[in-house]
């Protein structure tokens, strides 16, 4: 019998949510310092071609499902998500989207589900936008990209999105984002490699997941969890660099801190963690000794990435069959409440 499969770090966008939202968004930084040099642009215009299916959630998406065994894909906003738009407009953009998502998962509501965008700016309206998606709409939870206007979710003001997530048993999954440009100066420009390089070296290639990583670790060392014990947070990337650390930061962190449990404690409570496509032997190997197969889901990442041998990685990764089906489906259809 083939494994099914629900991946939760899948994207989507709303054609007519981007349009609307074109004036509002900020001006792109520019990191280049040698303007003959468009060797980024070149990057980024072919993985525009590559995702595709952003826009789509029908039969090229489905098919690639069918290919993949995958029964169902829960699908946040893509990387032009109004989020972080001045609260003005991006409550009512975030209202689209999350109503278009809807729409499109009762296309296929066997096979689709949705994670809510939400107007993070206005903390207020960001849990009543997650409640109203989450009871009338559907969806599944909502999916938060990076942090607001350089302010990590640590801030106490954003605890009405915490509190509303906890009482309505819904996850938050966090994913990263661009890093301000003068951190990334500062930390991944360098004069031994390429404009190209260093831009990836502070995107994908390391610096929004360690980013995300630390974001993390603040929600934790914020007695966040301590507040909100039942809270939900589910990461991709296998965990975006936190769990190889959970010891170290025990040791050291553990001593300055006063909170309910420790850290490494906290994590294997209320965190999740899913591999964003990254089919890694020994990240899954280190996962599974941190947190175990009971927090552990799947995930791809698609359209951005397009693996394959997605459930040849876990049926040949040499773990139990329950612990697979725990990975595959089982994990997921819990926390999602899925039917």
């Amino acid at each position: 019998m083939r494994m099914k499969l629900i991946t939760l770090e899948e994207h989507w966008e709303s054609q007519r949510v981007n349009e609307a939202a074109k004036p509002y968004m900020p001006a792109p930084v520019n990191p280049h310092k040698n303007p003959d040099d468009h060797s980024i642009e070149k990057y980024l215009a072919k993985s525009k071609h590559d995702t595709g299916d952003l826009t789509s959630a029908g039969e090229s998406r489905l098919a690639f499902m069918d290919q993949n065994g995958i029964q169902m894909q829960v699908m946040g906003y893509g990387d032009d998500t109004p989020q972080n738009l001045d609260p003005k407009v991006a409550i009512e953009l975030c209202q689209m989207a999350n109503n278009d998502l809807a729409d499109a998962v009762k296309a296929h509501p066997d096979r689709l589900g949705g994670w809510a965008t939400l107007p993070v700016g206005d903390p207020e309206a960001a849990a009543d936008e997650l409640e109203r998606a989450v009871k009338e709409k559907g969806l599944q939870g909502a999916m938060i990209h990076g942090y607001y206007n350089q302010r990590f979710f640590d801030d106490p003001i954003y605890d009405p999105i915490f509190t509303k997530a906890e009482e309505l048993d819904v996850p938050l999954y966090f994913h990263p984002a661009a890093i301000p440009q003068e951190i990334s100066e500062h930390y991944y420009q360098g004069q031994g490699w390429s404009e190209l390089t260093a831009f990836t070296f502070s995107g994908a290639g390391w610096g929004w997941h360690e980013d995300l990583g630390v974001q993390m670790i603040r929600l934790i060392l914020a007695g966040v969890f301590d507040r909100h014990p039942k809270l939900k947070i589910i990461t991709g990337h296998w965990g975006e660099m936190v769990p190889n650390f959970l010891e170290r930061m025990d040791q050291t962190l553990g001593r300055t801190i006063d909170l309910d449990r420790s850290i490494s404690e906290t994590y294997r409570d209320n965190f999740y963690i899913t591999p964003s496509g990254m089919f890694f032997p020994a990240q899954l190997q280190l996962t599974m000794t941190e947190v175990g197969a009971d927090h552990l889901m799947y995930s791809l990442d698609y359209p951005y990435n397009h693996p394959e041998g997605a459930q040849k990685f876990l049926t040949e990764s040499g773990l139990s069959a329950a612990d697979q089906q725990k990975i595959a489906y089982d994990n997921a259809a819990g926390l999602l409440h899925l039917k």
